[in-house]
């Protein structure tokens, strides 16, 4: 067998400075967007641990990205895919965001040739001797950058990047799946910016959820289960149509003005439930119902309020929070939601409204 050339994936390399990197952050040229990318998740003893190994000249990790260019295609944009730890550390502690944690002294030579050390611990960047600012400053750290990756080169890029460290079995999964930017982009509703966190995002939550909300609109509910050897396969392999796309848009739209329609009516608590993952999910089927049939936001709105209410001692809804507190993402309970729900929909439309549930659950 002869062996003309091996298709490998080229990478080249460059330097950038601590003070650039603050600068390229701040102009959005160095981006953590990346779909492989963990969320920062440093504590303040580690970010100082950084900040002393750069003033004594260790050598820094390299940084690695996917290079690519903006939209009007003249900036370089560098998507990082293992360095969001180091860069943001370096751009907090210049940005005085944080004071070092208790730290080595740093030993250095006065006029006389004299050896001395001088304290860092406890102090901010702007506290710092002008000599140490300008040090990290001027401290370079090696970039390794690569054009046009494919996903999957990116999802195996990001294996062997941690390889070792500890990886939750989502990251893992999101890496690898072949339609992880269509899950973001569908994710990007503003459901999403209103429902989790900046950091819940950062992790790709939104995508996990799309999923799951995909699943309770396309598969029958005895087949469903949410735990993850069951589940992940399902995000790895999942393919969205665009019709399937426009009609869960359409549901995260009628959720978010049912959200609004509570806070309006001073309902905070029930506005909380419907934005809680468990909750919302299994009331997808319904709200998919309701769009179906013609159900206003305010209606379905008052439903959740009639459901939900403190009140409530019904069995139905007995049911329903026993299935939310145990074993959630089991089939069983997926199904014992879904049925308790079924009962709740129907008996409160069809006392609220003549014929208005002509879809069958």
């Amino acid at each position: 067998m002869a062996i003309d050339k091996v298709l490998k994936i080229e990478g080249s390399s460059i330097t950038w400075t601590c003070k650039q990197i603050v600068k390229m952050i701040d102009k959005e040229t160095i981006s953590f967007k990346n779909i492989v990318q963990r969320s920062f998740v440093w504590e303040r003893h580690r970010m100082s641990e950084l900040i002393w190994s750069i003033i004594m000249g260790y050598p820094i990790p390299p940084i690695y990205a996917e290079r690519g260019e903006s939209d009007n295609d003249k900036v370089k944009i560098y998507d990082v895919m293992d360095g969001q730890q180091r860069n943001t550390t370096i751009y907090k502690y210049l940005k005085d965001e944080f004071a070092l944690t208790e730290l080595k002294p740093i030993p250095y030579l006065d006029e006389d040739g004299n050896e001395c050390t001088v304290d860092i611990s406890g102090k901010k960047f702007s506290e710092l001797e002008e000599e140490l600012q300008d040090i990290i400053k001027d401290a370079t750290i090696t970039v390794k950058y690569f054009d046009n990756l494919e996903q999957y080169q990116k999802a195996e890029m990001f294996r062997r990047l941690n390889n070792g460290k500890p990886l939750s079995a989502k990251n893992r999964t999101l890496a690898s799946a072949k339609n992880i930017e269509e899950l973001l982009d569908i994710g990007s509703h503003e459901l999403f910016e209103e429902m989790l966190t900046e950091k819940s995002r950062a992790n790709k939550n939104q995508a996990v959820i799309v999923v799951k909300a995909w699943t309770m609109m396309n598969r029958e509910v005895e087949d469903i289960s949410f735990a993850s050897k069951d589940f992940n396969p399902q995000i790895e392999e999942i393919e969205i149509t665009d019709e399937e796309k426009v009609e869960l848009v359409n549901v995260f739209d009628y959720i978010v003005n049912v959200h609004d329609e509570l806070k309006e009516n001073k309902e905070k608590d029930v506005a909380k439930k419907l934005y809680t993952e468990t909750h919302l999910i299994s009331l997808i089927p319904y709200v998919k119902v309701a769009i179906e049939n013609d159900i206003s936001e305010s209606m379905f709105a008052e439903y959740l309020i009639n459901f939900f209410k403190t009140e409530n001692d019904s069995d139905v809804y007995a049911e329903y929070m026993e299935a939310c507190s145990n074993a959630i993402a089991r089939n069983a309970s997926i199904v014992a939601r879904h049925e308790a729900l079924g009962k709740s929909y129907k008996e409160f439309f069809k006392e609220n409204s003549e014929n208005i549930l002509t879809t069958t659950l």
